[in-house]
């Protein structure tokens, strides 16, 4: 019996009637050109479950997924109109493409934190630049690798779903399909072929489908290059294999619900959810 892989493919945005006029916007902008380049922005107005579309070209060729609540979003000081619509040329994730411009959102704390590490990198005094912006809760201790794991298997325009506990429900987060720096948190629910491992990403933790990630020795290797020369980590993990455990009720619904699941698998987990 073949499973459905827990991811999302949004649909394709088209653009209505033809393209009337490409011009570069200067007025009665979603946003208004940067006159300081150095603000970082995030994702506005959306729901969890659901992603910004980045394109090659404004409403052409997907390139990623953004997830709802995604930040560290820089501007290239680029806006074009297609019809009634208003697109941003942005860079994010090592990727940079056309958004909606009204999606996007200043992020005062992000802001910061880049500008931190700008003075950093342009002080004399400090001679490693390596080092700007490391976390200084995160040096010191005990160094111990942490194995960082891709999304595999999806294409651009796909998006793996990751299940966040919260409270009686579970929010969908969409990891992209080129996302990496994904971490193992020790605990694994099964049932039959079908298996979703419990993560951390992007500052969550959350449950993924385990057959849709893939470990990155090469991000492992600079990761754990940078702890040692950086300070270390105290607490670290080091999970390549995991705890069977029972799936959270909120997440097994959310699976129901979403039509990924066989009834079958559904059932599995659902009676393994009440023995606990």
């Amino acid at each position: 019996m073949n499973k459905q892989s827990v991811l999302k493919t949004t649909s394709r945005v088209w653009l209505g009637g033809f393209m009337l006029l490409v011009t570069p916007l200067l007025c009665n902008a979603a946003l208004p050109m940067p006159a300081d380049t150095s603000l970082v922005y995030r994702v506005q107005g959306l729901d969890a479950g659901n992603v910004l579309k980045m394109y090659k070209d404004p409403g052409k060729e997907v390139l990623v997924n953004i997830p709802h609540n995604a930040t560290w979003i820089a501007r290239r000081n680029a806006q074009m109109t297609v019809g009634d619509q208003v697109w941003e040329k942005v860079s994010w994730d090592d990727q940079t493409g056309w958004v909606l411009s009204d999606a996007l959102v200043d992020d005062p704390a992000a802001t910061a934190e880049a500008n931190k590490r700008r003075q950093c990198l342009i002080d004399p005094a400090i001679q490693d630049k390596e080092c700007c912006g490391y976390p200084e809760a995160a040096k010191g201790g005990l160094f111990k690798s942490i194995p960082v794991y891709a999304v595999q298997n999806l294409s651009p325009g796909e998006s793996l779903m990751m299940f966040v506990d919260h409270g009686e429900d579970a929010i969908a987060v969409e990891i992209p399909h080129s996302g990496t720096s994904i971490v193992k948190l020790g605990q694994r629910a099964e049932a039959g072929a079908f298996a979703m491992e419990r993560v951390r990403w992007a500052g969550q933790n959350g449950w993924i489908d385990a057959a849709k990630i893939t470990y990155d020795e090469a991000k492992t290797k600079a990761g754990d290059a940078k702890r040692q020369k950086c300070g270390g980590v105290s607490g670290g993990v080091d999970f390549r294999s995991s705890e069977v455990v029972c799936l959270p009720a909120p997440v097994i619904r959310r699976l129901q619900e979403s039509g990924a699941l066989d009834a079958e698998t559904v059932k599995m987990l659902l009676e393994q959810a009440g023995k606990k």
